[in-house]
């Protein structure tokens, strides 16, 4: 399985100022598991769209954006 590289890694804070670094849909879908920040519309189309590029459906440039999007509008991107 191919993880789909994002184009530049994504830097967020976990719980307690913890920051992750994610650089694949895989590790962006991981994370959404465990999303620190609000579950609203952003947090529901990343989730959508890492998942679709996971299975090929979208590439992993969207979900790039939508992970970035979401982790912006949770006030969690680094």
């Amino acid at each position: 399985m191919s993880y789909k590289s994002f184009p530049n890694p994504v830097r967020v804070l976990a719980r307690q100022s913890q920051e992750t670094i994610i650089s694949t849909a895989w590790d962006a879908a991981e994370f959404l598991r465990r999303w620190p920040g609000t579950r609203g519309r952003a947090y529901r189309v990343a989730v959508q769209h890492c998942l679709d590029a996971l299975d090929g459906i979208r590439p992993a440039k969207a979900a790039y954006r939508s992970f970035t999007a979401a982790a912006r509008e949770a006030g969690i991107l680094a």
